[in-house]
């Protein structure tokens, strides 16, 4: 069975993550972010399972609020004011709503990030960037791999030493002790482990001029579909952007998309509030930047319904 999206060219993989991730971090428009954190959400949590429900639910969820919490407590900007704290500044709108975004950015970039490092292995990115750049790319792979390879070899060393009997005392100092104990040995581990791994890429000649090279990737069909696709919505997204079909104000009101000779405009006087309609341009870049940030689940699912039909014939 292909494995859906991940199966696809590294290169597809590389391009789409780079999309979703600068449209994530340059997009305001509360729909667009909104989708953003949905899709970056389902996928991650289609990846990890377990694991990522559990990340979700105790440090991104509570991040988000947090930050949303922070950003009305501490910024007092907008016209529109809600109630007065006891300090006796102003919980505003504009301050809450703007709250809202910054959390909502953050979370989402932090999923498709998650999803990359599911997605993306060290093979996949030295396949990428190893024939341009052999020794940044070799750097930066084992950058990206940095904390969660150093997180599960701590946790292989406490677990020893556990089973050692050296871990197991409630003593505040003596646990300090032993996490520093910890801590040298994972230190020791990881100069040992850099030296091996100098020495071997040494051996096979790496970054030096004519050595071959080896590939387990191929470029298919839906490689260059996936391709096309991508340029596609890319561009409708940008040429949406540049006609300012994204265009939101949060000071000293909040004003959704440009005003329009067309449609119907909402205003809640009581918030301050004016949300303009949709122009035929932002409606289209909104679709793109839907099924741009829904592809990998749209592959997923496509490889689900044909791997089920293929069974169902067994």
């Amino acid at each position: 069975m292909n494995s859906g999206f991940k199966g696809y060219h590294p290169l597809v993989n590389v391009l789409f993550f780079i999309s979703v991730i600068a449209f994530g971090m340059l997009l305001r428009h509360p729909v667009y972010l909104v989708i953003s954190f949905i899709s970056s959400m389902a996928y991650y949590l289609k990846l990890s399972g377990k694991v990522g429900r559990k990340t979700v639910f105790r440090f991104l969820l509570p991040m988000l609020l947090f930050v949303i919490l922070i950003n009305s407590l501490f910024n007092h900007y907008g016209v529109t004011t809600l109630f007065v704290l006891p300090s006796g500044n102003n919980f505003t709108f504009e301050a809450l709503v703007m709250g809202f975004v910054s959390g909502i950015t953050v979370v989402s970039v932090i999923q498709w990030f998650f999803c990359y490092n599911e997605v993306v292995t060290e093979d996949k990115f030295m396949h990428i960037f190893g024939r341009i750049l052999p020794k940044g790319a070799l750097v930066v792979s084992m950058i990206l791999r940095f904390v969660p390879l150093y997180r599960r070899r701590y946790k292989e060393i406490s677990q020893a030493r556990k089973y050692m009997g050296q871990n197991e005392s409630n003593n505040f100092i003596v646990k300090m002790k032993n996490t520093f104990k910890n801590i040298g040995i994972l230190v020791s581990w990881s100069f040992e482990n850099a030296i091996e791994t100098a020495d071997s890429m040494k051996a096979r000649g790496y970054g030096l001029k004519g050595r071959t090279y080896y590939s387990r990737f191929q470029w298919h069909t839906g490689d260059t579909l996936a391709i096309i696709s991508l340029t596609l919505f890319d561009a409708l997204i940008i040429s949406g952007l540049v006609g300012d079909s994204a265009y939101c104000i949060y000071n000293p009101y909040v004003i959704i998309n440009p005003p329009s000779e067309s449609g119907t405009t909402y205003i809640i006087n009581e918030l301050n509030l004016t949300i303009n309609p949709f122009t035929i341009l932002s409606i289209i870049s909104l679709i793109a930047f839907t099924l741009l940030c829904f592809l990998p689940l749209i592959i997923d699912l496509k490889e689900d319904i044909k791997w089920h039909r293929l069974q169902s014939k067994i």
